[in-house]
């Protein structure tokens, strides 16, 4: 409903109005996701899968005016050809999503790991976001770090390993001696690249990727949660 009549508004979209809509469009990602709500709109609209409204609205405006034109010379293109033009102006779109999120202010960590694989993560047709791997990837969660700066923990500490000074998302992932065995199982399916622009590429292209690092963040998140409830 967000986009009725973008074809007639989008040129009147203003900065303001963008806003409005990058404001409600994160709202909805961050259930999407089961995602915190301290989380950006950059971050949370890239790990959903979900092109900026006003990115989208220019797709369709573009669409629209390109069928005019062709009803005005005439022409009826088939339907093969409509998609083919619809496949070119969202391609053109999520270059310009791209582009922001590398130059995104918060959640770098995450947009910078989506950005490389936009179209595939967008595209892909397998694998869904839990509340416990959008944690691991948005770095948002059941961290020392995180919780921290939240005001939940006197420090940022790793409580599992007890050697590290900060716990974050990407230590859990892959440093904390805690989750060796969780670690391995997941090492054996991704390989030894542990960087979340590594991971992230891996779960974009294959299902089984996608699948080992569901398994490990249910399995370390819950243990973690578990902790942190007996404190």
């Amino acid at each position: 409903m967000a986009l009725y009549g973008a074809p007639v508004w989008y040129d009147a979209l203003s900065g303001g109005s963008a806003i409005l809509l990058k404001r409600a469009q994160r709202h909805l990602a961050i259930r999407v996701i089961r995602g915190y709500r301290t989380m950006s709109a950059d971050a949370a609209l890239a790990l959903a899968g979900s092109m900026p409204w006003d990115l989208d609205s220019l797709v369709l405006a573009a669409m629209y005016e390109w069928r005019g034109d062709q009803r005005s010379q005439g022409q009826r293109p088939a339907p093969r050809e409509v998609e083919a033009e619809r496949l070119r102006l969202e391609t053109d779109a999520l270059a310009m999503w791209r582009e922001r999120l590398a130059d995104s202010t918060y959640g770098r960590r995450t947009t910078g790991a989506i950005a490389p694989v936009l179209t595939e993560w967008v595209r892909r047709q397998h694998g869904r976001l839990t509340f416990r791997v959008t944690q691991v990837l948005s770095g948002h969660g059941c961290f020392g770090a995180y919780l921290a700066m939240i005001g939940r923990e006197p420090t940022a500490e790793c409580h599992h390993c007890h050697r590290c000074d900060e716990d974050t998302a990407q230590h859990t992932l892959a440093s904390c001696s805690a989750w060796e065995r969780e670690r391995g199982v997941l090492v054996s399916v991704v390989g030894s690249d542990l960087s979340l622009t590594a991971i992230v590429a891996r779960m974009a292209s294959a299902e089984e990727a996608w699948q080992a690092v569901l398994t490990f963040c249910e399995a370390v998140i819950s243990q973690k949660e578990a902790a942190e409830r007996k404190e």
